[in-house]
């Protein structure tokens, strides 16, 4: 059997600068990537003079890096020699000097950019950002059509390069949760479109495109050269389901569930940090009342998510979205009617009304209300979305938890225009996968979020509700590792008698010293609310000092109100105890961040 070529590249710590890395690596990554030539007359590999690309990517949970490692590997079998930077760790001074730039950027939040996104976003929209007339460059924008501003920091990047004078070459393309056609697709046509002898330079926006891989790809953009099975997102493993524990004291308003999952003959294997991939089903309830009002009886056949011939009914149970309203399902709903609420929401322009319509609002209620509307089978599952996967933090180390992966999952119950609703994966795992049931699940890596390579340097996490989980995981990797670096944990919830989740554990490590100190903030235990925030200005003095002695400061858990507050806390207290002023703080922050040493993992 013939090994696969392996291609070198320079360590981190290498004597040369990014320049020189970049030509030597891109140099390394064309070399070792061709096939041999067919004749002696043809050119060697060698030969061919190498194209500098600079790729950036922005990234929150890694699949931007992901892919721009990817590309980097592409562009160098076609000639180029690429390097990829963190947008972090990019000197922004340095874009005028560039030939050709690809951006690879998710959003995340409210159309926000990637936390190592944000300080090349405001350079950018800042009057400090120059002129790049000679600069090609393309966009690829990740994202979520359930989000109003869908891929909106990528757009925003398309627009300021274009602004500033640089070259599209090549259609920005934004892609949806489901993205590896849409990346191929991008793939095939941005790199021969920067190559030096490429004239078309392309002059409006881009809308999303889809297109079928050539090649089957790993994640690391490897093909694959066996025939063993592999798991990953399109290849789920089905692990049996060990345990599902309540978490929550009985009285709570809140369902918290702690699941051990086996992976005995998975191969998987994951780091503190990383994320569970959890394909679920849709509940049965759900689809039969879904096929009753749209009028079929769920045997009709009509095409899976994955291209394949399956049942109607098995379609909406395992291959598509059933709960979030889709654009192309309202559209098409207002398209049929003559409602003039449904007309507006389709209109352009249309903002704030949208996301008030669809909020607590589902496909069930849009079917029920539109009874005239008629859609054959093909039809409606041609408007849905694919079922995506729910990625989930590890709570668990491998270190301490041989063959397991543990998930600390907030199981979502309410009530909204007169229905009980309940999230979809939450409750596949809590009520509709039985202990021993077969779990279809991958491990997602996530690069960005890990405790300190130095075992030494201290931490200090903020994680209120299932945002402990991350930080369960790296507390057991230190206990197990026994490095000497001090933890400091915020934890917070509703209620300490009922919501202090994982409390016996906590409070062992903060008997043996694996915690250092455990400040928590229960919210309705008094009556003016209390959260993590708070706490941490209460301690400003030696949160700060702590920071100053090289801790690691980590956040996670939701990233619409409690991550903002955090990181607003966190600017206060680097003025307060550090005795800086506001723009001081700011540059105190940023620096922390430049140095991976702020990282958030929130949603």
């Amino acid at each position: 059997m013939t090994e696969p070529n392996l291609v070198p590249c320079l360590p981190e710590n290498a004597p040369f600068t990014p320049e020189q890395r970049a030509y030597l690596n891109g140099f390394f990554a064309g070399l070792f990537s061709r096939t041999p030539a067919s004749s002696a007359a043809a050119p060697s590999p060698a030969a061919q003079p190498l194209q500098p690309l600079t790729i950036l990517f922005g990234s929150q949970t890694g699949n931007a890096e992901g892919l721009a490692k990817r590309v980097a590997k592409e562009a160098g079998k076609q000639g180029f020699a690429a390097t990829v930077f963190d947008m972090a760790q990019y000197p922004p001074e340095n874009l005028p000097g560039e030939k050709r730039l690809l951006i690879i950027t998710s959003t995340y939040g409210d159309g926000e950019p990637p936390d190592n996104a944000k300080s090349l976003v405001e350079f950018l929209c800042s009057g400090r950002a120059p002129v790049l007339s000679n600069v090609k460059f393309s966009v690829l924008a990740l994202g979520d059509t359930n989000y109003e501003k869908f891929c909106e920091c990528g757009k925003l990047f398309d627009r300021r390069l274009e602004a500033l004078g640089a070259k599209r070459v090549h259609p920005r393309t934004d892609c949806d949760v489901d993205f590896e056609d849409s990346f191929q697709s991008w793939l095939r046509g941005v790199v021969p479109s920067l190559k030096e002898s490429s004239p078309s330079v392309i002059s409006d926006q881009s809308s999303v495109i889809s297109g079928a891989p050539d090649v089957k790809a790993t994640d690391n953009g490897q093909r694959t050269t066996h025939d063993e099975p592999r798991y990953d997102k399109k290849n789920p493993f089905p692990a049996p389901l060990l345990t599902n524990r309540k978490l929550n004291g009985e009285g709570s308003g809140k369902d918290t569930r702690h699941f051990e999952i086996a992976l005995a003959g998975s191969g998987l294997s994951y780091e503190t940090g990383d994320a569970l991939g959890v394909v679920p089903a849709n509940c049965a309830a759900l689809v039969e009342e879904l096929l009753n009002a749209l009028g079929h009886s769920g045997d009709e056949a009509v095409t899976g998510g994955e291209g394949t011939e399956v049942s109607l009914r098995d379609a909406l149970s395992r291959h598509y979205e059933i709960t979030k309203i889709p654009q192309p399902l309202l559209r098409a709903v207002a398209e049929r009617t003559s409602d003039e609420d449904l007309q507006k929401l389709i209109a352009p322009g249309v903002n704030g009304e949208l996301t008030r319509f669809l909020w607590g609002r589902e496909i069930i209620d849009l079917v029920l209300a539109h009874p005239a509307v008629k859609f054959s089978p093909a039809d409606f599952v041609g408007s849905l979305k694919k079922l995506p996967p729910r990625l989930y933090s590890i709570s668990s180390s491998p270190k301490a938890h041989e063959g397991q992966v543990h998930l600390t999952v907030a199981v979502v119950r309410y009530h909204s225009l007169g229905r009980d609703r309940k999230g979809v994966c939450s409750t596949f795992l809590s009520d509709r996968a039985p202990v021993g049931a077969s779990i279809p699940i991958f491990v997602h890596k996530n690069k960005g979020f890990r405790p300190p390579s130095d075992g030494g340097r201290p931490m200090i996490m903020v994680g209120p509700g299932t945002g402990i989980a991350p930080f369960r995981a790296f507390l057991e990797e230190r206990r197990e590792t026994g490095v000497k670096g001090r933890n400091w944990l915020f934890f917070g919830d509703q209620h300490a008698a009922t919501d202090f989740l994982y409390r016996a554990e906590l409070e062992t490590m903060l008997q043996n010293g694996t915690l250092a100190r455990l400040d928590t903030a229960f919210s309705r235990d008094q009556e003016q609310k209390v959260y993590v925030q708070h706490r941490m200005i209460e301690h400003a003095k030696e949160l700060y000092a702590w920071l100053e002695e090289g801790a690691h400061f980590y956040v996670c858990g939701d990233a619409s109100r409690m991550a903002k507050d955090v990181d607003k806390a966190l600017h206060e207290v680097v003025q307060l105890a550090g005795d800086k002023t506001s723009d001081d703080a700011v540059a105190y922050v940023k620096k922390l961040q430049a140095e991976k040493r702020y990282q958030r993992d929130v949603y």
